[in-house]
C-alpha cells in the first residue's frame, strides 16, 4: 500500500485512501491513528464473533466486519470495529461511512498494542455517539466483557442486559 497524505492539519474523511487492503486508519480529531492488520488470533476471534452475531441476528440487522464508523464536524472522525451490528439500511446506501446513529454494536478484539485504545479512548467515543453496545473482546485474557450504555451516557457492565446479544454464547470464540 502506498499512501501520500500531505501536512496539512487537520485531516478529513476525504483524506484518506478508500477500499485499501492496508494497515487500519482511523481518523481523530484531524490527526491519523494507523495500526497494521491483526494478526491470526485476533481475526479468529473476530472471524468467531461476527459468526454468531450474524446467526444471532434478527431481521433489520446486518453484521459486518471492519465497518467505518465516522461522524463528522469541526474535526472528523472515524472508527473502525473490528465487528459492527448496524441498521440494515446502511447496506443500501452508497456511502463507505457508517453514521454511529446506525449502529447497535461495536466489537473490538484488543490487541496489546490497542489496550489503552480500546479501554479508554474508544469506550469514551462510542459513549458520546450513544452506540448502545461495546464489547471488547481481550483474547490473551479470553475474557468478552459487554458494556451497555446508560441513561447519562456511560458503558456499565451488565446494565440492562437483555434481547439477542445477552442471550449470545461466546464460549468457544478463543483459538485453541
Amino acid at each position: 500500500m502506498s499512501v501520500s497524505i500531505g501536512t496539512s492539519l487537520p485531516l478529513h474523511l476525504e483524506d484518506l485512501p478508500h477500499d485499501d487492503d492496508g494497515p487500519r486508519i482511523e481518523l481523530l480529531d484531524g490527526g491519523l491513528i494507523v495500526t497494521p492488520m491483526a494478526g491470526p488470533a485476533h481475526q479468529y476471534v473476530v472471524g468467531e464473533l461476527q459468526a454468531r452475531l450474524r446467526a444471532a441476528a434478527p431481521a433489520g440487522w446486518v453484521v459486518l466486519p471492519g465497518a467505518n464508523v465516522a461522524r463528522r464536524g469541526l474535526h472528523d472522525r472515524l472508527l473502525i470495529p473490528d465487528v459492527v451490528v448496524a441498521d440494515a439500511a446502511v447496506v443500501a446506501d452508497d456511502s463507505p461511512y457508517i453514521d454511529p446513529s446506525d449502529v447497535l454494536l461495536a466489537v473490538e478484539v484488543e490487541s496489546p498494542s490497542t489496550k489503552s485504545t480500546d479501554r479508554l479512548l474508544k469506550r469514551e467515543l462510542y459513549a458520546q455517539w450513544r452506540v448502545p453496545h461495546y464489547w471488547i473482546a481481550d483474547h490473551s485474557a479470553r475474557t468478552l466483557t459487554r458494556l451497555v450504555l446508560t441513561a447519562d451516557r456511560r458503558y456499565e457492565e451488565g446494565a440492562g442486559q437483555d434481547g439477542w446479544l445477552a442471550q449470545l454464547d461466546a464460549a468457544g470464540i478463543w483459538p485453541r
